[in-house]
């Protein structure tokens, strides 16, 4: 939990007070400071000792401490680097290259972030970010792969897996319902939005959004042509 704090807030020092409180969020022991005292001086022998050494130092500085690391080695930064060169590439109408920095934004990422880690605040705030942005990114991947028409089986496969995991996202719904639409299957997108208008109505208590709507119009009128004017398609 030290490590992964120190590395979130990376070449920012990180008071002591704060580290202390996210290393122990009930309430931090009457041992507290010397424990982290203890925490830091491993952290730093392991870090200056291996093969780590020179790419990253852990550093003392009132009031607390910092990790200094050379940004192009933090996985993060690689991945707010491709968001911001796809957004970039998808103003400039070019979504060969945007897709393929959405690509890689989304190839840096093995699993949820901060897995088992997420007791303090700094962590749990951290995590929310990087999952936040996470789902912008594929949910900007996966409009440009429908609109570019590269549609498969695993877009499809994988939109259902987003879609049980956020319900109530109605871009989401929208582009399973386009990705089936386009792949011949209008009997299964329209089960797709009488599903989510179920969920909807029954636990918010609110019916579906326009851009929904509209694409749940264009399935029943077999109108291609329609989803240009759906606004699924910003960057």
């Amino acid at each position: 939990m030290l490590l992964a704090a120190l590395l979130v807030h990376h070449n920012k020092v990180l008071p002591v007070d704060s580290l202390i409180d996210e290393l122990w969020p009930q309430g931090p022991p009457r041992t507290a400071l010397q424990a982290l005292r203890v925490y830091i001086s491993q952290l730093r022998k392991t870090l200056h000792g291996g093969s780590t050494r020179q790419r990253v130092s852990l550093v003392s500085e009132a009031p607390g401490y910092y990790l200094l690391v050379d940004r192009e080695s933090i996985d993060v930064v690689q991945f707010d680097r491709h968001w911001a060169l796809a957004r970039a590439a998808h103003e400039l109408d070019d979504p060969e290259v945007a897709l393929q920095h959405y690509r890689a934004a989304t190839g840096l990422w093995n699993s949820a972030p901060l897995v088992d880690l997420r007791e303090g605040l700094l962590l749990q705030s951290a995590a929310s970010r990087l999952e936040e942005s996470w789902l912008a990114v594929q949910e900007s991947r996966i409009s440009l792969e429908l609109r570019l028409g590269r549609i498969r089986g695993e877009l499809i496969a994988e939109l259902r897996e987003l879609v049980t995991r956020y319900p109530f996202n109605e871009r989401l719904q929208a582009m399973l319902m386009i990705a089936l639409f386009l792949s011949g299957r209008s009997g299964d997108a329209l089960q797709v939005y009488r599903g989510t208008r179920k969920c909807l109505i029954e636990e918010l208590g609110i019916e579906p959004g326009d851009d929904l709507r509209l694409v749940h119009q264009l399935v029943l009128d077999s109108d291609r042509t329609a989803l240009e004017g759906i606004g699924l398609w910003t960057a």
